[in-house]
């Protein structure tokens, strides 16, 4: 896992760094030390991208199916 500095992750970058950690918890090679950073560093990524993809949601929401057109965005509410 590179570190990348002062450049922010695509989505499809960080989804490649959680399956990087998924495959190094699954290893069994990591120190219990090291297994609790990655496990940290995976939530924080997860969060991040469960963030962005609601943002995406959002923005397709807006657009009208039948005219194709960007319209205000109101908050919905879903009974579930």
């Amino acid at each position: 896992m590179a570190a990348r500095k002062n450049k922010p992750l695509s989505f499809e970058e960080g989804i490649g760094q959680i399956e990087e950690i998924t495959e190094a918890l699954s290893s069994g090679t990591l120190t219990l030390e090291e297994s609790m950073k990655a496990y940290e560093k995976g939530m924080q990524l997860a969060q991040s991208l469960q963030a962005e993809m609601e943002s995406y949601r959002k923005r397709i929401e807006q657009i009208d199916p039948v005219t194709g057109e960007i319209a205000a965005f109101e908050e919905k509410t879903y009974d579930v």
